[in-house]
């Protein structure tokens, strides 16, 4: 009689690679080595600072660490540029993003905090890959050059790692939009990159990003994209960076944000004053919009040629003044 098959919960991770083929093995490996090495060894957190992840827990003990987090960012964005309490809430209450914390052990105060979420996109053969979305660091001005962003990005990327291999899906990139003035922040702490073409003189430019919008406006919002590839490489093609791009997009247009709750809480009327079917209707408006801002930018990318590299400000510089 035949032996009933292994259920895979019950195999090691060596034997379920085993079972996978070679070329899929050597990429999940591959993406495995690169990122342990931005991972900081356990028990090497900074002195005086204890990290833990933010957790959805009951309605009022949630509401009272979202009020915290909230404010702690109010300190760093714009009211436009940041998550609101119900944005923020919905996001941890449906296991959507994360949000790492460093806090001062003797008074209790965040220090630090790291919000991502890891994104699922596939490759070129269909293969699903494996992506982390950085959305915000903000670290407070009495711990700034104490390297705590890096922990707190191995603390996220160690939480992918896991979910890479129990899935057996390759981890793709440390992705991220960001502004000017963490760019650097970004260079060192993560080892995140801006992404550029080269023209046919030989000339190169930051490949365009743009955001969708967060107001009532059709147009999108120019930002700048960085990456860390986990594959070694130090280049994309264009049709990855487009499928990371919408993967990004992606997110503005779930589902879990576009509920007449959320839009009675915008609008600060009562829930019943919202229909699903006018909040339907706004959704399906902006998933038009922002379909609009990727064909944009993929006819942009079909103006060069060749695969896009990444370049940190400091080599950017030199190449400028070479």
């Amino acid at each position: 009689m035949a032996s009933e098959p292994t259920d895979p919960k019950d195999m090691s991770l060596a034997e379920r690679l085993n079972d996978i083929p070679m070329d899929q093995r050597e990429r999940l490996e591959k993406s495995w080595e690169v990122a342990a090495q931005a991972i900081i060894p356990e028990g090497k957190e900074p002195p005086g600072l204890k990290i833990s992840k933010l957790e959805w827990k009951d309605d009022e003990e949630t509401k009272v660490q979202v009020e915290e987090v909230n404010k702690f960012l109010g300190e760093f964005f714009k009211d436009e540029e940041t998550v609101d309490p119900m944005q923020l809430e919905i996001g941890l209450k449906h296991g959507i993003v994360d949000y790492q914390i460093a806090r001062d052990e003797q008074t209790g105060k965040i220090a630090c905090l790291l919000s991502s979420q890891n994104l699922e996109t596939q490759n070129a053969e269909g293969q699903k890959e494996l992506s982390m979305l950085i959305w915000y660091v903000a670290t407070s001005k009495d711990y700034k050059g104490r390297s705590v962003v890096r922990n707190l990005a191995s603390a996220a990327l160690t939480d992918l790692m896991k979910k890479s291999q129990d899935e057996l899906k390759p981890i793709k990139a440390v992705m991220g939009e960001t502004e000017p003035e963490v760019e650097k922040v970004f260079n060192r702490y993560a080892g995140m990159r801006r992404v550029y073409e080269k023209d046919k003189d030989g000339n190169m430019s930051e490949v365009p990003y743009l955001c969708p919008p967060e107001d009532e406006s059709e147009e999108g919002v120019p930002a700048h994209f960085m990456m860390r590839s986990m594959d070694g490489k130090d280049s994309i093609s264009r049709a990855e960076y487009m499928e990371l791009v919408k993967a990004i997009h992606g997110q503005y247009t779930r589902e879990e944000y576009f509920t007449p709750e959320y839009f009675a809480y915008l609008e600060d009327v009562k829930p019943e004053e919202v229909s699903k079917e006018s909040v339907d209707q706004y959704r399906k408006r902006y998933l038009g919009i922002t379909e609009n801002i990727q064909k944009d930018l993929e006819e942009s990318l079909k103006k060069g040629t060749g695969d896009l590299v990444f370049m940190t400000a400091k080599e950017r510089k030199e190449k400028e003044t070479a």
